[in-house]
């Protein structure tokens, strides 16, 4: 079976910054695969389109420009927000807000999003909600290990409808850890 729409697709592969041969930044392996429903909105549309007719067995190499994967960095995405949010029971929460670390937000729709906690001021945070991965051209390097058709229980929640099995599975679709 060939990689199409509403299939699920599990394979191994490696995502480093800029070339084959720059940084690695994320990894999946064949003991621990990377599986996802092909065409559901849940993987970049251009590392889709890279993937698509291929079949178990072939291995993939091919680049994402910034714009290709999670666009560019954009100033007005580092906002201030009031300290006061990281108050619990009238304490500022340093163990959860510090320099560097990510913290899960929630919009007007209760959906969560992540950003990075840059500097503590007086009264305000400073915050970057960009993509951790905007501005950065990715190359990603891999192979498809088994391609299947969508049944219902794939859709369980989560990365490629429930079968998540570690974090960095869910920051490469920017799905969240159903399991």
């Amino acid at each position: 079976m060939k990689v199409a729409k509403n299939t699920v697709v599990t394979m191994a592969y490696v995502l480093h910054r800029e070339t084959a041969d720059g940084e690695v930044i994320q990894e999946t392996t064949k003991e621990q695969p990377f599986q996802a429903i092909f065409g559901a909105g849940m993987l970049l549309p251009k590392f889709e389109e890279n993937l698509d007719g291929l079949e178990p067995g072939a291995t993939f190499g091919f680049a994402l420009t910034p714009q290709e994967g999670y666009g560019e960095r954009k100033e007005e995405n580092i906002l201030d927000v009031n300290k006061d949010i990281f108050v619990q029971d009238g304490v500022f929460n340093e163990t959860i807000c510090q320099v560097g670390a990510t913290v899960w937000f929630t919009d007007n729709n209760n959906q969560p999003f992540p950003g990075r906690i840059m500097e503590i001021g007086e009264t305000t945070v400073k915050v970057d909600f960009n993509p951790e991965l905007a501005g950065v051209p990715l190359y990603f390097t891999g192979e498809i290990l088994d391609v299947r058709e969508v049944n219902e229980s794939d859709f369980g929640g989560g990365c490629g409808g429930g079968h998540c099995h570690n974090q960095s599975c869910c920051d490469s679709c920017g799905g969240g850890c159903g399991e």
